[in-house]
């Protein structure tokens, strides 16, 4: 009886054994090791962004929940584009580089959209967010920012008292829609008509053409044809 046992049990472990030879590989064993995946933090420019045109905005929220990152090129083609080449080509706008594109930041659930000019000032690069209904083609709201203006001089571009004249226009993709005010004549041909910044008329028309001429650049993306 004890050798019928043993040869059973023999005869078993040959049989798995031949068995996972013929499979080529041993009996899979569950792999349950944990897989650490960092999420990804949203770079500073993009969370910028993100909170000028949407108040409600916190840095916990899903960035890719909220905004729709797109770009145009100088031929007026749209394309949808990823996060990381949209902060690229928005940190080189700051820095007055040229791109090939231009990134645009939609913002879900509405129709307002987040559209970056950039430009020359007195004395270096100036840059600015422009918030714009696109059902309407209205400027909501205005942030200027510059960079290497002198101390004092280029300030006051960035203060609400001058960015808030801009707010309301409609815009006008083929000619200019602003206008610069002075003391000796006021042409209406030169679209909405703002005040300067006192003591600073190179700066005021270098923010003035900016936005004349960067808000074009988007013409295929506003008005598409």
């Amino acid at each position: 009886m004890k050798t019928i046992v043993f040869f059973l049990i023999v005869f078993s472990v040959v049989l798995s054994c031949k068995e996972n030879k013929q499979l080529g590989k041993p009996p899979a064993v569950e792999d349950t090791q944990e897989v650490s995946v960092e999420k990804k933090s949203t770079p500073y420019a993009i969370k910028s962004l993100a909170k000028f045109g949407i108040t409600s905005y916190v840095d916990t929220m899903d960035i890719n929940q909220i905004l729709q990152f797109k770009a145009i090129n100088e031929n007026g083609i749209v394309e949808s584009i990823g996060m990381e080449r949209a902060e690229k080509l928005y940190n080189q706008m700051t820095k007055n580089k040229e791109v090939d594109s231009w990134p645009i930041f939609e913002i879900n659930g509405s129709d307002e959209v987040i559209l970056p000019v950039d430009g020359k000032g007195f004395g270096g690069a100036i840059w600015a967010k422009v918030l714009v209904d696109k059902s309407t083609l209205k400027i909501k709201k205005v942030e200027f920012n510059q960079k290497a203006e002198s101390e004092g001089y280029g300030d006051a571009m960035t203060q609400s008292v001058f960015e808030d004249r801009f707010i309301g226009a409609k815009i006008d993709l083929d000619e200019n829609t602003f206008g610069l005010k002075n003391n000796i004549e006021k042409r209406v041909d030169d679209g909405v008509l703002v005040d300067g910044i006192a003591g600073a008329t190179m700066t005021s028309r270098g923010a003035v053409d900016m936005l004349n001429y960067g808000l074009r650049k988007y013409k295929g993306y506003l008005a598409p044809e």
